[in-house]
């Protein structure tokens, strides 16, 4: 059962690492202007948690575009 549940898993990464990679840009674009909008106030959190979340956003899609190419 665990065979095929990992053999599932490795699939939808593969066929949403395209989407992963637009939802990665998109949350960048709104951490980069949540940032722009606070000015000199410093790091807002809400820009920090956008660039984070990202960050794990790329990461899953580069997971997905490897198991793409394996599968």
């Amino acid at each position: 059962m665990r065979h095929d549940w990992h053999l599932i898993t490795r699939r939808w990464l593969a066929r949403l690492s395209f989407s992963f990679l637009v939802i990665a840009f998109f949350l960048a674009w709104e951490g980069y202007k949540r940032y722009q909008a606070t000015g000199s106030h410093g790091l807002e959190w809400h820009a920090l948690l956008y660039w984070i979340s990202a960050a794990l956003s790329s990461v899953l899609a580069f997971v997905g575009i490897s198991e793409r190419h394996r599968l």
